[in-house]
């Protein structure tokens, strides 16, 4: 397929040795595979989205069918991505889901039968701030799991009718019982001198573990009523009593896209919206954070980023906090270790991770695609022999190759070696329905790339160097997918979460 290379504007950023990256990482900032387990959103705390599946090559890809034996059901919307646990109750595999009536549960990996359940407390019809459209509205994003401690962490909020407080949850993998010293109730916390107000807060961002802290995001709810802020809640996992949040210091500011925040393994990249107030000084609206410790931010250029065109981006709606951010590390590049972060309006901004830049430094700002509301996603990552690619979802306006095609797709942006490192967009597959967000396989980290993502119900799988359909979903279709949720890849097969049920296909 013709690649299409478009303009960039870029500041070289000086690299300032701060933090650390994770050892253990492949090419595109992926940790070592550590089994089949999916304990996390996107697989990865770098929030790549890659799959490991040695079974899984293209030809492998083009022949998968629906497990009809497998009948995952329960009662519940679903809006969070699913999880899987390899060594789950009584040594096997299970699938974890949440759903927005606050129930946890865990499903057999081969029948797809609910093997315990949990409900963490009243789901509220309604938010209680005036607006949001999701009613109930419990579980909304997606849990992270410790393998080891055999916990995994969920957060929602809670209410009769209307939210009255958030809380985070901590429940064995084996039976879904509390551990003890949970649940936390965030909305007792305070950062400096601002109070937690439940009613307009909403909890869509999803978890993180990193280093045995794990990590809560809050934004608004849909209509963006009341006076919510962007806030990051730490807690240390080992001692739930240990615990500190940061918050914007502009009304609005949400932290809010589905993927969650992204890390290299010194605390998390977040990601925060617009203004609501129009405030004529910039707060912490449009921009890029590197929270650390217990939810502490140390503001220097260092470790924050905004555009200059933020003034302008919160006049038009047009939030960074819309997508969730991606860590990737790239061979070759100057800087090599690199936050792909994408605004609303289109732009796809390459930041220094170890220097984000302040102000306007960003190391690259690549236009992708056009109008103020054309992204909401959740990027995903993968490498090839090509170098590194960055896939996502658009809304409209995308500028894909040879001019097609148009309204909604799934893109491609590789990220070659260079100082700076100049993207271009490799292809650009059509979608329908929900925006829903991709993932990517590989046979070994590198080679036989599938990204696949649902379509209009339908899984679809397509060439990660061309774009080329693999898989076009057959006849079999996958009801209730929500927006901005992406499959999972599990021992060959693609698991997809929608209202009610999990869906898998493998090959035959």
């Amino acid at each position: 397929m013709t690649k299409h290379l478009l303009a960039a504007t870029t500041i070289v950023s000086t690299v300032l040795m701060v933090g650390c990256s994770t050892s253990s990482r492949t090419g595109n900032g992926a940790p070592t595979a550590t089994g089949n387990s999916v304990l996390e959103r996107n697989n990865h705390a770098s929030r790549d989205g890659q799959f490991v599946q040695p079974t899984l090559t293209r030809a492998t890809a083009a022949t998968m069918v629906r497990d009809a034996a497998f009948t995952a059901t329960f009662a519940g919307n679903m809006w969070a991505s699913p999880l899987y646990l390899e060594n789950g109750p009584g040594g096997k595999g299970v699938f974890l889901v949440v759903t927005t009536g606050n129930d946890v549960m865990a499903l057999d990996e081969t029948t797809g039968a609910i093997v315990w359940t949990h409900n963490i407390g009243p789901s509220p019809t309604n938010s209680g701030a005036g607006c949001g459209s999701i009613h109930p509205i419990g579980i909304l994003s997606t849990p992270v799991i410790d393998a080891k401690a055999r916990t995994i962490y969920v957060a929602g909020a809670i209410g009769a009718q209307s939210i009255t407080r958030h809380e985070v949850h901590a429940l064995s993998v084996d039976d879904g019982s509390p551990r003890a010293g949970w649940p936390i109730d965030v909305s007792k916390l305070s950062a400096g001198a601002l109070a937690f107000s439940p009613p307009p807060h909403n909890q869509r961002s999803a978890l993180s573990l990193v280093a045995g802290t794990l990590y809560v995001a809050y934004g608004g709810h849909v209509g963006d009523c009341g006076p919510y802020h962007g806030w990051v809640v730490g807690i240390n996992t080992k001692d739930p009593t240990m615990l500190g949040a940061w918050a914007t210091g502009g009304q609005g500011e949400g932290i809010w896209a589905a993927g969650g925040m992204a890390s290299d393994g010194n605390g998390v990249f977040a990601v925060t919206g617009n203004s609501t107030v129009g405030a004529a000084t910039h707060l912490d609206s449009e921009e890029v954070v590197r929270i650390t410790g217990l939810g502490t931010l140390n503001r220097s250029n260092t470790n924050l980023y905004y555009p200059a065109s933020w003034r302008t981006m919160d006049g038009a709606d047009a939030d960074f906090g819309s997508n969730s951010p991606v860590y990737v590390e790239v061979p070759g590049a100057t800087p090599s270790s690199l936050v792909v972060a994408i605004s609303k309006d289109g732009h796809l901004y390459l930041l220094d991770s170890k220097n984000l830049g302040g102000m306007g430094g960003h190391v690259v700002d690549f236009t992708v695609s056009m109008g103020s509301m054309s992204i909401h996603t959740a990027p995903a990552a993968y490498s090839t022999a090509q170098g590194v690619h960055v896939t996502f979802s658009t809304d409209s306006g995308a500028l894909c190759p040879n001019g097609g095609p148009s309204g909604k797709v799934v893109m491609s942006v590789l990220i070659p070696a260079g100082k700076p490192p100049m993207p271009q967009v490799e292809w650009c597959a059509a979608l329908a329905g929900a925006v829903t967000a991709p993932i990517a396989t590989t046979t070994d980290g590198k080679n036989e790339a599938v990204v696949w993502f649902m379509n209009n119900g339908k899984l679809n799988g397509v060439d990660g160097d061309t774009g080329d359909v693999i898989f076009a979903g057959g006849a079999d279709a996958c009801t209730g997918v929500r927006q901005w949720t992406s499959p999972i890849a599990v021992k060959g097969r693609i698991i997809v979460g929608g209202d009610g049920h999990l869906c898998s296909w493998s090959a035959p």
